[in-house]
């Protein structure tokens, strides 16, 4: 099935802008570049609504806030802020800083809680932390996980039921799972994955189970050892092997997980066909569901997807154009064989070359 694209915009960014990033924060869009802007759009048009110049120097990261109304952006000026859309956006509401000034690359929110990883500017063994702030309490991080990794932090995700449980990956080629209730390190880290290459993006898949996928491709899902409320034996581990093979695919930009989807999603690009591909992952073996194509795409590498509702989405890329999408036929039983679950309905709105990665990151 082919996507539709409905708009696109280059939000007036200068021609050689790369935009890294989308989120969404209370019906309100933004997107990150490579001149270090910040800017929000609207939908459905992707027009420009505010723009924030040097919201960061080295404007790496940006997620929604944990109360879905906030931004929250990181960069490598080792500062993380906070914004608010419903403002004009000159200044961030809070911001918090890494205490050694490291650059940060990874961010991510739970409650009153925001995870901040770092990143290493140095070959060999880095000095790299994984740093857990308060934001009622935000002059100092309250934890800080030094130990565990060697180079740059590239994926923090929270636990979906258990806040006290967070997921760290790294280009050192390993993921780390903390209680973060633990203050000393040895004792908070409860599973190591090795997934044997640097890791690309990281999640909880489900409650128990854990998904990988390094930048060479390879996705695998493991279970979880027990935790506070884990009773079993953790699942074994699943190796699906390169997936530039089974999807053919360059490169595998990520797998976004949302409420109003029924299943996880992976996103892919393939540059010589000038194509962009959503397949979902049907539990519980993840096999491979219909596929949708987004044709033309961005004819650059894809930098991210991220999903308006189970029948639109957003996707930004290395061409410096935010594009919206419909991934849904006008036969809405079309749809409900593709990435909407049956039944389901739509959020409403107002309306290099063979085995080499393009490496984005």
């Amino acid at each position: 099935m082919a996507a539709t694209q409905l708009a696109s915009s280059t939000l007036g960014s200068p021609s050689d802008t790369y935009f890294f990033t989308l989120a969404e924060a209370g019906q309100h869009f933004a997107t990150i570049g490579s001149d270090d802007s910040l800017r929000l759009f609207d939908l459905p048009t992707v027009q420009l609504t505010n723009e924030l110049k040097g919201a960061h120097s080295g404007l790496a990261c940006l997620t929604a806030g944990a109360d879905a109304t906030t931004f929250v952006s990181a960069g490598r000026d080792g500062r993380v802020r906070i914004w608010d859309p419903r403002t004009a956006i000159k200044s961030p509401n809070l911001e918090l800083i890494e205490p050694k000034s490291a650059g940060i690359s990874a961010v991510a929110c739970a409650g009153n809680f925001i995870a901040a990883g770092t990143e290493s500017t140095k070959e060999g063994l880095g000095d790299v932390s994984v740093l857990i702030y308060d934001t009622r309490s935000p002059t100092q991080p309250i934890r800080s996980y030094a130990e565990s990794h060697t180079d740059t932090i590239t994926q923090l995700a929270w636990h979906p039921t258990q806040n006290n449980l967070l997921l760290s990956g790294s280009t050192d080629g390993l993921v780390s799972i903390f209680d973060v209730n633990v203050q000393d390190e040895e004792d908070a880290l409860m599973q190591v994955l090795n997934p044997r290459s640097a890791v690309h993006c990281a999640g909880f898949l489900t409650d128990d189970q854990v998904y990988t996928l390094s930048t060479d491709e390879q996705f695998s899902v493991y279970g979880l050892d027990k935790t506070g409320t884990a009773e079993e034996e953790p699942l074994p581990a699943h190796q699906f092997g390169d997936l530039r093979e089974k999807l053919d695919c360059m490169y595998v930009i990520n797998l976004t997980q949302q409420p109003f989807l029924p299943s996880p999603v992976l996103a892919f690009g393939h540059n010589v066909n000038q194509t962009l591909s959503l397949v979902p992952l049907q539990a519980p073996d993840w096999g491979m569901g219909s596929r949708v194509d987004l044709p033309g795409a961005h004819g650059e590498v894809v930098r991210d997807v991220l999903f308006v509702d189970a029948a639109t989405a957003l996707t930004c890329g290395e061409d410096g154009h935010v594009r919206y999408w419909s991934l849904s036929p006008s036969d809405a039983a079309q749809q409900d064989q593709s990435l909407a679950a049956p039944g389901s309905k739509k959020a409403k709105r107002n309306a290099k070359k063979g085995t080499e990665r393009f490496a984005p990151y």
